[in-house]
């Protein structure tokens, strides 16, 4: 039965975005890449949810497949991924899946909760008060995001020719410039606003504080095993207090 569902989900899911990139055209790319990544995240949560031993499985990976489907609308409408400059990804697909036919099979409680955990996935704190399924499954969602937006930003800053600004948001390619208040947050165990990014070593600052504060074990082995702090320390400027927080970080990622 899972594994009906969730073929059928994602057949309907590959669908929708094979109409947003035939409309775009020449402007596809990155509605592929948002279907490729929504994949990958999905296959992701799936390590999570059997490392965790969570149950049932099927909400976790519904909303794992479905939680960047805000994204699709986004881009077409805006041509970016900026929320700031946009609208919320994750309110935007909240909106679409209650209106849509794509969570039919679930009773309304895991309807509402894998609803809940997309709206939530990209909020800075997961407010108190949430369903503890729904909180669950966007913790999930979060880690998994997580895991696969760090090669994703990788991939393209490490590409030879011009950086492409929709992946990393625009920001100052200026390979020894980053910002003190972004680096103090991750040095204080703290998640860098998006708003005070102002190039391209402050994302990658970014990245390298989620490692730590995954939620679930299962998530921060696979953060380690990847490798994700020494490939985006070796794209960090040589100097002494990138040496000194690496270790920092790494030694929060083992505790």
């Amino acid at each position: 039965m899972t594994r009906e569902v969730l073929r059928r989900m994602r057949s309907r899911f590959v669908g929708l975005a094979g109409g947003y990139a035939e409309r775009l055209g020449e402007r596809r790319e990155h509605i592929v890449l948002k279907r490729d990544h929504s994949l990958r995240v999905h296959a992701l949560a799936a390590r999570i949810v059997a490392g965790e031993a969570l149950a049932p499985a099927l909400p976790y990976l519904a909303a794992s497949l479905l939680h960047d489907i805000g994204r699709f609308p986004q881009f077409e409408r805006f041509g970016t991924y900026r929320d700031d400059e946009s609208v919320d990804h994750g309110d935007e697909g909240a909106a679409f899946l209650d209106g849509s036919g794509l969570l039919e099979t679930f009773g309304e409680r895991e309807r509402d909760c894998i609803i809940q955990a997309v709206r939530m996935h990209n909020k800075r704190e997961i407010p108190e008060g949430m369903d503890p399924l729904a909180r669950s499954i966007c913790e999930v969602v979060r880690d998994a995001d997580k895991l696969d937006i760090v090669p994703v930003v990788l991939s393209k800053i490490q590409a030879a020719g011009p950086r492409d600004p929709v992946v990393t948001l625009g920001l100052a390619d200026e390979p020894l410039a980053w910002t003190p208040s972004v680096l103090e947050r991750v040095a204080a165990g703290d998640n860098p606003f998006y708003g005070e990014l102002r190039c391209i070593n402050d994302f990658t600052l970014l990245l390298a504080s989620w490692g730590p504060v995954l939620v679930h074990g299962a998530s921060r082995r696979i953060f380690a095993v990847r490798g994700y702090l020494d490939r985006l320390f070796a794209i960090l400027p040589a100097d002494p207090v990138f040496v000194a927080l690496k270790a920092d970080l790494a030694r929060r990622l083992a505790a």
